[in-house]
């Protein structure tokens, strides 16, 4: 699929796979980095931004060159360390432009003058067609924290489900770093989650994994809490870098049903009620 990745009312989403093991195998080098800086500071010459490379990405910001740096060099450095740390073994086969712009009028603006594209989201989104994360940094960095993921799930998990990449994406929207890996706090999507449990409207575990792309990204129940607080359950018992492992090598059941019964160590009826209480018991 070739659509915009959009975070908060996300429509589209991409593929991705992971190993444990080695680096990168066929991402940029840092010639081809340094040559496509070059020809955006050509291109964007006298125009108010700053170019710089953060391996494997070309960071571009509208914000002072220091300010631009500190996010190049901070948060964005911070976030894709821990992600290859836990999940990614390969880096992005191609290059990839990061786009921060300091409010959501220069990110407007930037959209339709560099993609022509009117941004559905006032926060972010990734573009594969445009090899782009286009960010209103404005608001903070959990957007971009979110996107992030998702070059790598498209470099990593070719046919992971719509679920478990805005599952993942969505859980680092709010991220911290305990004990030396990315470490998701519970954040707003919780209280609609909540009613949506209350009020008997949201489907079973089962039901969600098995949607098709369309069928989670036009779900009439909110989707993207279901699949990010299915995530969260993982991280918080221990569990989800080893069902990301054995998601990735099944090769048999393309919802990840099989693998999470296998960590879980029970099937998802029995698993459903105790996540639902789970939830219910959390507090932001």
């Amino acid at each position: 699929m070739m659509e915009r990745f959009i975070p908060i009312t996300c429509f589209a989403c991409l593929s991705a796979a992971l190993l444990l093991p080695a680096a990168a195998a066929a991402a940029p080098s840092d010639d081809d980095l340094k040559t496509r800086q070059a020809e955006l500071q050509k291109k964007l010459a006298g125009q108010g931004y700053t170019v710089l490379v953060e391996a494997p990405f070309v960071v571009i910001g509208d914000e002072s060159q220091q300010k631009v740096k500190s996010r190049a060099t901070g948060f964005l450095r911070w976030t894709v360390g821990l992600l290859e740390k836990d999940f990614f073994s390969k880096r992005p086969e191609k290059i990839i432009e990061v786009w921060l712009f300091k409010n959501e009028t220069t990110y407007r603006k930037g959209a339709k003058k560099f993609f022509n594209d009117e941004p559905s989201t006032p926060y972010g989104y990734y573009s594969p067609e445009d090899d782009a994360l286009v960010m209103n940094i404005g608001p903070g960095a959990g957007t971009l924290s979110h996107e992030l993921v998702h070059p790598y799930m498209e470099a990593n998990f070719p046919n992971v489900p719509s679920w478990f990449n805005e599952g993942l994406a969505s859980l680092y929207e709010q991220p911290r770093e305990r004990n030396g890996h990315m470490w998701g706090t519970t954040n707003w999507r919780l209280p609609n989650l909540k009613t949506q449990i209350k009020d008997k409207s949201l489907p079973t575990l089962a039901t969600m994994l098995k949607t098709t792309r369309d069928g989670f990204y036009e779900a009439s129940y909110d989707s993207y809490a279901m699949a990010r607080f299915l995530c969260q359950y993982l991280q918080d018992h221990g569990k989800l870098r080893d069902f990301y492992t054995k998601f990735l090598a099944d090769t048999k059941d393309p919802t990840g049903e099989t693998a999470l019964a296998a960590v879980l160590g029970q099937d998802l009826a029995t698993f459903e009620p105790i996540w639902r209480k789970w939830v219910m018991e959390l507090r932001r």
